[in-house]
């Protein structure tokens, strides 16, 4: 049996590195002298009245205690596809389902929405206890020990500290400066773990350990790498994605009766109602800046959430049937904004009284309710639901008005609890008769358009309705619908009305003849309009990306707003992309990168399938005083290095050449630069700002799809300019794939 290998407790590793980097001369250090090998003293001392480790936060500036637990940080402490609705889908493996299936908890006007700022001078969120202690500064050789006030560390020696050295103090010193084995086995697992991370790392940037994609949510990802905001289409947004989105809009409901108040839903979707521009080429820019302030109120709820698309083309095949007949209540919408119940909302069913005391569903209705949620299946009509539970849809006459009965308003206000994106006035389909449905060769007709006035419309003098607009109107009209259980649409309803004595009302709250989507006055009210808009700009960015045509009357304002034609012109300048789908993998910079190697990247069929570019981004590739080098891409070349082929090779995406070179100037001059902070900082970027690289891996993925790929690995190879290995020439912050339509 080999002999194990004894543990070497972190604070020796610490010793054992500053003697390494100290050599056998020791200055004085103002009588502090070898001052790690003394560990009261390394704790508590100051080096020209700086704190050569930093006070532990959780236990005040004047503590001398190192503890065990210190900083509670970071050391120590696909998406669902269109289907036949009548389909089950397991809440297991459906994101539109598993997002919710804990709602939020009900609250009161106030407690839901994030309000005010940190106020009476509260700041934001503090450094790490090793970025300010005076060990870890003059290391790196920053500011003031820069050599500009005091000399770096350590002194007195030619050595300078590694990236990994410094990595491993800076480690010991967030897990609480434990100074032995039993101490770091009380901190817990991450302590333990300090030396692991660093081996990780580094076999990460060597490619012999594979990259996972990023579990954040997309907009962490990109806001963290400096990046647009992404929209996604609807049914790739992941279950946490999902649900944020949910909860905010679940959140603005309870501020409707608040008329005035901007965090309201209702609010948003009146300015709709008195504001909305139509039949002129004011149409795509007003509505892509009501996009725009609606996703920024979203934002200050959760600055993740951008509003995702619904890419009605998509679901072409799945309503062949539901648009080309006579029928209504069909149609097919994405998962997203279905109903479905959670057990949360059978409890609530289960538990409702009528007036009488007794229980508003009878015991074959719950029974058929405990199955629908079991099933996890998911509705695209709140009558297509009720007749599944076996629950008839039924109104009364409230006051000369046509409202639903408690059965019916339970199970509706439990059904929009569940998912807030779920509208009870929906009912999509053909609207008595055949009607259009935009399929992918009719989008992609709607792209060829060369000029402007047929895209999107014609100037006040000489307005008229353009192509995209024309098509949005179908689509408003087929995710509205038609009414089964109106008058005017169903011969039985009539005697119905004539027993209640009502007055049919087309323009009823609760019993209208056609969905709210149908009617340009209330159509913001329903939530799908934000994802059908979101398409309808999607389209127009996609446009303008193919053609130069714009607008005539740039300077027109766009009430209710300020802002002009021209502000609306580039998604871009408002922040923000449209992208299908993406995976982000997060890289260390603690290392230059020789290889990345990434799992299988989970893609949906559908988006395989669908996609029609993929491009793939390195991002943040730092600058400044490092070697010239190249990368080269690879897709599905696990064994890639720097001998594999790029010539006849279907794996080789392309090489990217970078352009560095050797730094002049004073000391830090080549440095990152710091971020700007200053609202009028109008400076250009830095020219050592991080930049990104995009690359097009469309044919090749197109390749290896055809020759039956299912699963897609990227890999990136670093070759000097030598074409030879080379570990100190590139540093990255991440690699993302981007899926586009």
């Amino acid at each position: 049996m080999s002999a194990r290998k004894k543990r070497v407790s972190l604070y020796d590793q610490v010793k054992n590195t500053l003697n390494e980097i100290q050599g056998s001369t020791v200055p004085s250090y103002q009588g502090l002298h070898a001052f790690w090998l003394d560990p009261e003293v390394f704790l508590n001392a100051s080096l020209y009245g700086q704190r050569l480790i930093a006070p532990d936060p959780n236990e005040g500036s004047g503590s001398g205690s190192h503890g065990t637990k210190s900083n509670g940080g970071s050391c120590c402490g696909g998406g669902a596809k269109a289907t036949d609705p009548a389909n089950n889908e397991n809440p297991e493996t459906n994101p539109a389902v598993a997002a919710v299936m804990e709602p939020p908890t009900e609250t009161f006007i106030g407690d839901c929405w994030p309000s005010g700022g940190s106020g009476g001078g509260g700041g934001g969120g503090s450094n790490q206890r090793s970025a300010t202690s005076g060990i870890i500064i003059g290391l790196k050789g920053q500011y003031p020990f820069d050599g500009s006030i005091f000399p770096p560390l350590l002194w007195d020696t030619d050595t300078k500290a590694t990236a990994q050295q410094i990595e491993l103090i800076a480690g010991w010193i967030d897990a609480g400066c434990p100074l032995t084995i039993a101490e770091e086995d009380d901190g817990g697992a991450g302590v333990k773990s300090l030396v692991e991370v660093r081996n990780d790392k580094l076999a990460l940037a060597n490619g012999e350990k594979l990259h996972k994609a990023s579990d954040a949510k997309t907009n962490h990802t990109t806001k963290k790498s400096k990046a647009l905001h992404i929209r996604k289409e609807i049914s790739n947004l992941t279950p946490e994605e999902l649900k944020t989105y949910r909860d905010a809009l679940s959140c603005m409901y309870t501020y409707n009766d608040f008329w005035q108040d901007e965090r309201s839903f209702d609010f948003w979707a009146r300015i709709h109602t008195n504001s909305c521009q139509h039949g002129w080429e004011q149409f795509g820019p007003w509505h892509r800046l009501y996009l725009y302030f609606f996703e920024q109120k979203l934002q200050d709820y959760d600055d993740s959430i951008t509003i995702p698309y619904w890419s009605w083309s998509e679901y072409a095949d799945a309503n062949k049937t539901s648009f080309n007949n006579s029928e209504y209540d069909l149609g097919v919408l994405p998962n997203a904004v279905g109903c479905f119940l959670t057990a949360n909302g059978l409890n609530t069913l289960k538990d409702a009284k009528g007036a009488n005391g007794k229980s508003l569903y009878s015991k074959t209705q719950i029974s058929k309710l405990e199955g629908i949620q079991k099933k996890g299946t998911i509705y695209n009509s709140g009558l297509r639901f009720l007749k599944a539970a076996g629950i008839p849809y039924e109104i009364i006459n409230n006051n000369g008005e046509a409202a639903w009965a408690d059965k019916i308003r339970t199970v509706y206000n439990v059904l929009r609890k569940d998912n807030p994106l779920w509208f009870p006035n929906r009912w999509p389909g053909a609207m008595g008769g055949p009607t259009t449905y935009p399929t992918k060769d009719d989008i992609n007709n709607l792209l060829s358009l060369e000029t402007w006035s047929d895209f999107g419309g014609g100037p006040s003098y000489d307005h008229h309705f353009g192509s995209l607009e024309k098509v949005h109107n179908g689509m408003h009209n087929f995710s509205g619908g038609t009414n089964p259980n109106y008058p005017a649409n169903n011969e039985k309803w009539v005697k119905i009305y004539a027993d209640l004595g009502l007055t049919p009302d087309m323009q009823s709250q609760e019993n209208p003849q056609y969905g709210w989507m149908t009617d340009n006055r209330v159509t913001a009210f329903d939530p799908l309009f934000w994802s059908h808009h979101s398409n309808v700009d999607r389209l127009w960015a996609k446009w303008q990306e193919l053609h130069n045509g714009q607008p005539e009357e740039l300077n027109g304002v766009l009430a209710p707003w300020s802002m002009t034609v021209q502000d609306a012109m580039s998604i871009k300048k408002l922040g923000y992309k449209y992208v299908r789908h993406y995976v982000h993998h997060q890289v260390s910079t603690d290392f230059g990168l020789v290889k990345f190697n990434s799992e299988k990247i989970q893609v949906s069929k559908s988006t395989l399938e669908h996609h029609k570019k993929l491009e793939i981004k390195i991002h943040r590739v730092q600058r400044g005083n490092l070697p010239n080098a190249s990368i080269r891409v690879f897709l599905n070349e696990p064994n890639a290095t720097i001998d594999t082929p790029t010539q006849g090779n279907e794996h080789f995406v392309e090489e990217v050449s970078l352009f560095h070179g050797s730094c002049y100037g004073g000391p830090g001059h080549c440095n990152l630069p710091l971020d700007k902070t200053r609202t009028n900082d109008f400076r250009n970027l830095h020219h050592h700002e991080p930049r990104n690289y995009i690359v097009d891996a469309t044919k090749t993925v197109q390749k290896l799809l055809d020759q039956g790929a299912k699963d897609l690995t990227v890999q990136l190879v670093t070759v000097g300019i030598h074409g030879k290995p080379i570990d100190n020439a590139v540093y990255i912050e991440g690699v993302s794939l981007n899926f586009l339509d």
